[in-house]
């Protein structure tokens, strides 16, 4: 089984989609229609949810003008909320079938077909034509790929002269010890978190220039421990999320932002 198959293998928990919708159940809602906010993050399993979101595409200007590239879609939780709450057009590519199956029907029922759509493939190979996109984001999908030089060379190249590379990940701080499973990984043959510096040095070799770079760890912390006394995200093991917050607090992992342009 090759890393990528590997990687497909480990999001694939069945019934995601039946899961996602007994969420908007729950909390009162039509499962048949309903608006984004009605899942309550449970579509956006990355650290700070929706709110981290909101403020990585507000950091990358992102509005209603923009063509947005979702690199490692998931359940486009991200991709809905940037066409729902910033009116961008927005493209998920996710590695994961069931993934991508659950994200065009979720976003059917929040009627934003139009605006929102998702291809199952590699984002080391881009099907799309260079020069295609404004802005690209990866919310916590660098810990899985191990040659992230590549991803940033095909970010580089659909992206159109002056776009914008956000990238949201956890990353390596210090120390070389993890304890899994993480929520990314069972084990670590599928995980390949690597510190800021690696990042910046990948993106400047594809012919970005970084602009910024942010550490919200406080932040981090704290939606951890919230997450935790609730028992977690739908599909996220307790246990995962639990290591998570030991390697965040001792200071060995970290949630990181780091904003790039093409020149």
């Amino acid at each position: 089984m090759s890393t990528e198959e590997a990687v497909a293998a480990h999001y694939s928990r069945g019934n995601i989609l039946e899961r996602l919708l007994d969420v908007v159940k729950k909390s009162g809602g039509n499962p048949a229609h309903f608006a984004p906010a009605d899942l309550q993050n449970a579509d956006q399993l990355h650290i700070g949810g929706a709110a981290s979101t909101t403020r990585v595409a507000t950091r990358a200007g992102v509005n209603a003008g923009s063509h947005v590239i979702d690199l490692g879609s998931g359940l486009g939780g991200v991709s809905r909320h940037v066409a729902h709450d910033f009116g961008a057009t927005v493209q998920g590519v996710d590695l994961t079938p069931e993934f991508v199956e659950a994200a065009r029907s979720i976003t059917e029922c929040t009627g934003l077909s139009d605006h929102v759509t998702f291809s199952q493939g590699s984002i080391l190979a881009l099907p799309f034509d260079d020069d295609s996109f404004d802005v690209a984001l990866m919310f916590h999908v660098g810990m899985n790929i191990q040659d992230k030089d590549k991803v940033f060379v095909e970010a580089a190249r659909v992206l159109r002269p002056g776009g914008i590379f956000a990238v949201y990940d956890i990353m390596l701080l210090g120390g070389d010890t993890e304890q899994y499973p993480l929520p990314w990984a069972v084990t670590p043959d599928t995980s390949f978190v690597q510190p800021p510096l690696a990042y910046t040095d990948a993106l400047a070799q594809a012919g970005f220039a970084v602009d910024h770079e942010a550490k919200p760890l406080a932040e981090g912390v704290e939606f951890l421990e919230r997450a935790l006394s609730s028992g977690g995200p739908v599909g996220v093991e307790v246990g995962a999320m639990s290591n998570l917050l030991t390697a965040f607090t001792s200071g060995i992992l970290a949630p990181v932002e780091i904003y790039a342009h093409l020149p």
